[in-house]
């Protein structure tokens, strides 16, 4: 038996949520309406809009609306029976540590994060065991944060976008799935957790080797994010269009033989992996979304943790490799590009007016 929840226990299930953007709020507003206590850290417009009009998801054609506990003030919202972390990979440290007064003894933290998480090494035998991944946790400052056997493994499989503050829009199958750390057989807290999500209408699976799982999501967050910042591509581009299939197909074949080198057992077919990609539709990334909208991007998670698994197993993804780079060349770009604009807001039409002076005054 896990000690962390009584399996009879028929309490509606206290559930946090912080974060309050795309996949927070679908949680949020499947929990809420499905009859559990949901309470959401949020901040600025997204706390106004969620105490003035509570969650809002558009899913199928219908607007979904629930009434959720919001606040600025992790003390005031209290300990929860599950916690869902709901943030950029960059972010997560910031948003547990304000989301601690959240957590008490029996607290499960479920963080759905993308890429390659900081828990990775922990609970997992073998030559990296308690290690930090230094491309998401440098100083091992969230390893410190909280203590190993509270924190549940998790992949999302959800397709969300946020519309407004408070407000998204899912129309895709929603499917979670949920593991122990230490890949423990039976977990009463994931059960009572799976059960709950059931009720909203979200997919739950228990992994019995949750890394399984995560290295399907990296590989698909690995072969799409990059690639749509460069390309500004959407899903049905990056697997379906002839130009980027190529370039896709190598770097799924270099994450593949990654994953086996890490131990996780990945049962599919490249060729099918491609096809479902593309049957995505017109989906845009969440890293093409926050490319858009001038964001951080999650470049450390999804592409700079993976090459940092290739170099302690002593792999090369020469392809990866290259792809990660141009992302960032692009994101960086983008900010100084920003910031120039920021500093002198004139230059660029001074030096444009410039050029067409010039150009008039030579010309016949």
């Amino acid at each position: 038996m896990n000690a962390f929840v009584n399996p009879v226990d028929q309490r509606p299930l206290r559930v946090g949520v912080a974060g309050a953007g795309a996949i927070g709020c679908t949680l949020a507003a499947l929990l809420a309406r499905a009859g559990a206590a949901v309470h959401v850290l949020a901040r600025g417009a997204s706390l106004t809009s969620l105490r003035r009009d509570g969650v809002r998801l558009r899913r199928q054609g219908q607007c979904l609306q629930a009434a959720v506990v919001a606040s600025d003030d992790a003390h005031a919202l209290g300990p929860q029976d599950v916690l869902f972390l709901c943030a950029k990979a960059q972010d997560v440290a910031r948003l547990l540590q304000a989301a601690l007064p959240m957590v008490g003894p029996q607290t499960c933290v479920v963080p759905l994060v993308n890429g390659v998480p900081w828990w990775y090494f922990q609970a997992l035998p073998g030559p990296w065991q308690g290690r930090a991944v230094r491309a998401v946790d440098a100083d091992g400052a969230l390893l410190a944060l909280l203590p190993v056997a509270q924190i549940a493994g998790a992949v999302v499989f959800i397709t969300a976008e946020r519309l407004g503050p408070g407000e998204v829009l899912s129309d895709n199958p929603l499917l979670l799935v949920l593991g122990e750390l230490d890949h423990s057989l039976q977990s009463d807290r994931l059960q009572r957790i799976a059960v709950w999500l059931e009720r909203a209408g979200i997919e739950a699976r228990i992994a019995p080797q949750i890394r399984d799982t995560l290295w399907t999501k990296v590989l698909a967050n690995l072969t799409s994010n990059p690639l749509s910042v460069i390309a500004g591509a959407t899903l049905q581009n990056i697997y379906g269009d002839a130009r980027l299939q190529p370039i896709v197909r190598q770097m799924l074949q270099e994450g593949l033989a990654l994953a086996a080198a890490c131990g996780a057992r990945i049962a599919f077919a490249p060729a099918s992996f491609m096809a479902e990609g593309a049957a995505m539709g017109e989906v845009r990334t969440s890293m093409l979304q926050d490319f858009e909208a001038g964001r951080s991007l999650e470049l450390a998670a999804i592409g700079d943790a993976v090459l940092e698994l290739a170099r302690l197993q002593g792999m090369a993804m020469p392809v990866t490799e290259r792809v990660i780079a141009l992302a960032h060349f692009r994101d960086e770009a983008r900010s100084a590009h920003a910031d120039a604009a920021a500093r002198e807001p004139a230059t660029s039409m001074t030096t444009t007016m410039t050029i067409t002076d010039r150009i008039q005054e030579v010309s016949p």
